[in-house]
């Protein structure tokens, strides 16, 4: 199967063209061509179609293959350019050559035109591939380059003694330095902790690759950046070029850490239970306080669902309560019953509150509990003691008034008209109670005997 190839014949002799096109057809090839004889008649073909090679005489009256290469090299277009002449000196055709021609074959020597033509086809597909090749990687440097640059992670190299060679903007921008005030200084210089720096340099030079290997940098303005950095090595047979070091400021993550970490431990040292609910009632956290107040770890309720904690009497409590906080209420001090995990029930306040996402909606429910069995006792103990001392001062005021007493006897009778003694009368309209003795006078006037031998 021949192969196809489009021709651009630069001849002023069409008998010569028509030969030329029999020796590429009996070289194995399929030509289409067109045949031009001038300066601007070349240039117009070299416009309007992309040629595989340029096949030009020598010498044309007002026109000749150096004038055609010319053309062809103000396009920048790598084509193979063959001379096909009659005659043609050396010296001529070493300028020729010079000036950007491929070949030269003699016109009485065809048989070497297909060979050159598949040559330089061979070093034109070549050229293209070197070319594309060449291209590509120029384009894959000025990505990584811009890469580096624009990058929204601080990135910099280092040299094996600890030198900064390059840093990106946002390097810069982290730290607050301009690059010549950042370039050429030791990263030693800017680390907070002594012997940091040192230590990750070491384990570079070990082969170590670091992933989030924490660090404190000290920054233009004084201020101390908390940073995460990864960093590798660059070796080339051996020798260490330069690390590759990534930086990512982490400084407000780890104070929003500090502060949920402070948070959490106030929450787990609490006396009150505090616990964390989705909106169907799953427990989602259980604090030590919880622990105690229930007797279940959190091992044994996260999970769950906070209705094993009701007693069964009180089933529509907890949906009455839900459908308000989906609501975005707060619910304070709501005082109720909840059940231990022996089986007692004790008395508890509630304080439920709403827990939001990011936008605002509601997922779930916080639950601080308070234990409220000792208030309850001491308020039922005050209502008690209440309660007795109006009773008693009831009691009281019922001796008010006179009261009828015998003269003889001490009997007082009462309202219904019967007599009684006077100790059984006052404790039946009072709480006293009365312990009987004898007085002195009466001891010595009852019994003398024994006050003289006392």
């Amino acid at each position: 199967m021949k192969k196809p190839l489009r021709v651009l014949v630069v001849e002023d002799s069409e008998n010569d063209t028509l030969f030329l096109l029999r020796e590429l057809e009996r070289g194995g090839f399929k030509p289409t061509f067109e045949r031009v004889a001038s300066r601007a008649a070349l240039a117009s073909a070299l416009d309007k179609e992309a040629w595989d090679v340029v096949i030009s005489d020598h010498s044309m009256p007002g026109f000749g293959s150096l004038d055609a290469i010319e053309v062809v090299k103000k396009k920048e277009l790598d084509i193979p350019f063959i001379i096909v002449s009659g005659a043609i000196g050396e010296d001529v055709a070493v300028n020729a050559m010079k000036a950007g021609a491929s070949d030269y074959v003699m016109k009485g020597k065809l048989t070497r035109l297909v060979p050159s033509i598949e040559r330089e086809l061979r070093e034109a597909e070549s050229r293209r591939a070197r070319h594309k090749a060449e291209e590509e990687l120029k384009r894959s440097q000025q990505e990584l380059s811009d890469f580096f640059e624009h990058a929204a992670v601080g990135l910099r190299w280092e040299g094996p003694d600890g030198v900064i060679l390059r840093a990106n903007q946002a390097e810069l921008d982290l730290m607050g330095y301009t690059r010549d005030e950042y370039l050429g200084h030791n990263i030693a210089e800017f680390h907070v902790d002594e012997g940091v720096a040192e230590d990750i340099l070491r384990r570079l030079k070990n082969g170590e690759t670091l992933n989030n290997q924490g660090a404190r940098l000290r920054c233009k303005n004084g201020a101390v950046k908390q940073v995460l950095i990864n960093s590798n090595v660059l070796w080339e047979q051996g020798r260490f070029i330069h690390s590759r070091s990534f930086t990512r400021d982490v400084t407000d993550r780890k104070r929003a850490q500090e502060a949920l970490s402070y948070l959490a431990a106030i929450v787990e040292s609490s006396e009150d239970a505090i616990i964390g609910k989705t909106l169907d009632g799953t427990i989602l956290s259980w604090n030590s306080g919880a622990e105690s107040m229930y007797g279940y770890t959190a091992g044994e309720m996260k999970g769950r669902s906070i209705s094993m904690l009701i007693p069964a009497y009180r089933p529509e409590e907890l949906p009455a309560l839900y459908e308000q906080i989906k609501q975005g209420a707060h619910i304070e001090r709501y005082e109720t019953v909840r059940m231990r995990k022996d089986g007692t029930t004790f008395d508890v306040a509630l304080t439920l509150s709403p827990i939001k996402d990011a936008v605002g909606k509601v997922i779930g429910v916080s639950a601080i509990e308070r234990d409220i069995s000792a208030r309850k006792r001491e308020e039922e103990e005050r209502l008690k003691l209440i309660r007795e001392l109006t009773d008693a001062l009831a009691n009281i005021k019922t001796l008010k008034g006179l009261l009828p007493i015998c003269a003889s006897c001490k009997k007082i009778r009462d309202d219904h008209g019967y007599w009684q003694k006077v100790e059984s009368y006052i404790s039946d309209h009072t709480g006293a109670e009365f312990t009987h003795g004898i007085c002195p006078d009466c001891m010595q006037r009852l019994y003398p005997e024994y006050t003289i031998k006392q």
